[in-house]
């Protein structure tokens, strides 16, 4: 009955997850302006397409709310997972608050990129994968920002930041996955990486290792275009500028 229970409740945190992520909201920035964003541009709708056609505000704006689809899904299940019963119905596993943490991001990323609300066309979801980073570990997230923004200065492209800074913190997350460090005693009772003390240290299990890896290949695979572009040097550079509302 417990792994049954476990298993059902799995398939709903993906569902919610995807729904969440299937948000729009560089659309609906768009909408607000009187425009479709996914018919200027690079047609896509996520944060750098929306600040590079109605400016940086616009642009930011996407990027946060992309990052809360993430983020609040997480935190509400994380609520209710450790100050509700209902874990008492599920097997008892180590790491199956993070499992179901991991579990509801992957599926935000893929709502993301392939939204029900927004006819299956979505972002790229870094965004959304920044917001991951920075519940799960705050040290990490701070990683990727310091590559991405340094790249950013240096090639003045997000698709160069983007798809150097999200597989490198893959890379860096097999550190503290292999060392098996810990923020608290109890791995069961695991925060979302939201622990500060005299003795910080980090912890994340092989469960959110996998869904970084897998989503820096989902990052790196949508930007397949960018990449492509790259090598020919035909790249643009990102500049954001509301070119709409000005007309």
């Amino acid at each position: 009955m417990e792994t049954l229970s476990t298993i059902l409740a799995l398939i709903g945190a993906a569902l919610i997850g995807y729904l969440f992520g299937s948000i729009p909201s560089g659309v609906i920035i768009g909408k607000m302006h009187g425009i479709d964003i996914r018919n200027y541009g690079s047609h896509n709708p996520g944060g750098t397409n929306v600040g590079r056609t109605l400016g940086k505000g616009a642009g930011i704006l996407t990027m946060v709310l992309d990052a809360l689809k993430c983020i609040l899904p997480m935190l509400i299940t994380l609520l209710i997972l450790v100050f509700t019963p209902i874990s008492q119905s599920f097997i008892d596993y180590k790491y199956l608050n993070e499992t179901f943490l991991s579990v509801i991001a992957f599926f935000v990323f893929i709502g993301h990129t392939f939204p029900l609300f927004a006819h299956f066309q979505g972002g790229k979801a870094v965004a959304a994968f920044a917001g991951y980073m920075l519940f799960v570990s705050p040290i990490l997230f701070a990683i990727g920002c310091v590559i991405f923004f340094t790249l950013f200065k240096l090639k003045h492209r997000v698709s160069i930041s983007s798809i150097v800074a999200v597989p490198s913190v893959f890379l860096f997350s097999l550190v503290p996955m292999i060392l098996d460090f810990t923020i608290l005693p109890l791995p069961t009772d695991f925060n979302g990486g939201l622990y500060f003390g005299s003795s910080f240290m980090l912890h994340i299990s092989f469960t959110t290792v996998i869904v970084i890896f897998l989503t820096a290949a989902l990052i790196v695979f949508r930007h397949k275009s960018n990449i492509k572009r790259i090598r020919e040097g035909k790249e643009p550079e990102t500049h954001f500028q509301n070119t709409i509302d000005s007309k």
